[in-house]
């Protein structure tokens, strides 16, 4: 009796895990993005995409063009068990892994993301002197509190910061 009832909660379990949907990331052929999306959408799965606009210099002109935040990257929310349908999608080419499974993307990420995108901050670090390897807490903007390393500089005024929490690089404004 013990075992029937070890197995039945073992198949309830599983199905928990097959019908809850969350965030997973894929990666898709460069400048693909949109494309992708449109492909995702019409096939019935839900997508985040973030889109922001900047403003691109040529020797003759500026223009404000929109552009993925995250190159070559889409969100897809779905089962676990779906994951093979998406790979199904032309310029999808895989999905990001963590410790060999596939890596998912927390609902409040997901916010945060929107909201930073939504309200085009600029981000501001108390510390004065940074340096590449040096851990910092972001002290304003959508990502207060979130911890990071400093990655790379951009010339005087730009800066990447690689955030654990979210697995991303955000490159920050001085």
């Amino acid at each position: 009796m013990g075992a029937l009832l070890q197995e039945n909660i073992a198949e309830v379990i599983l199905q928990k895990v097959d019908t809850e949907e969350n965030w997973y990331v894929f990666y898709v052929s460069s400048r693909h993005e949109l494309r992708t999306e449109r492909l995702l959408h019409r096939d019935g799965f839900t997508t985040y995409l973030p889109i922001i606009s900047n403003v691109k210099q040529w020797s003759d002109r500026k223009k404000k063009v929109e552009e993925p935040l995250f190159k070559s990257y889409i969100f897809v929310k779905i089962r676990k068990n779906q994951i093979y349908d998406v790979l199904q999608t032309p310029s999808v080419i895989t999905y990001v892994r963590f410790a060999g499974e596939p890596a998912i993307v927390r609902q409040k990420h997901i916010d945060l993301i929107k909201e930073l995108i939504l309200n085009k901050t600029k981000f501001k670090l108390k510390e004065k002197t940074i340096k590449i390897g040096q851990k910092i807490k972001l002290s304003s903007g959508p990502f207060k509190g979130q911890t990071g390393t400093v990655r790379e500089f951009r010339g005087s005024k730009k800066l990447l910061i690689n955030l654990e929490t979210i697995n991303f690089t955000l490159e920050i404004e001085l």
